[in-house]
């Protein structure tokens, strides 16, 4: 079961969605779940030995990139109102949602 949280990366100061537990795994599904529900095309995914990053695409017209690593596990958004936007239809998804 997945858990969303509010957040801001600190380098570049967008605001962030971090997600529990930190586990690759869950990495596609998001991504597939971001692609079918904002109708975005895939993007490019990097995978590296700590983890795998989604180069930065366009949701609802705002720059977006996620990532999970050995840490954390976070999608972040360079405007707030975008990442409350998913923020609030994420949190409303069933809790079991990803785990099949």
């Amino acid at each position: 079961m997945l858990k969303f949280y509010k957040d801001r990366w600190i380098g570049n100061k967008w605001a962030s969605i971090d997600i529990t537990p930190v586990d690759e795994a869950y990495f596609l599904p998001v991504l597939q779940y971001l692609m079918a529900t904002y109708n975005i095309p895939k993007p490019r995914i990097i995978l590296d030995v700590d983890g795998c990053i989604a180069e930065e695409f366009l949701l609802l017209s705002c720059p977006v990139m996620m990532g999970v690593d050995t840490w954390t596990f976070s999608i972040a958004f360079e405007q707030d109102e975008i990442r409350d936007t998913v923020y609030d239809a994420m949190i409303q998804l069933p809790d079991d949602y990803f785990d099949s």
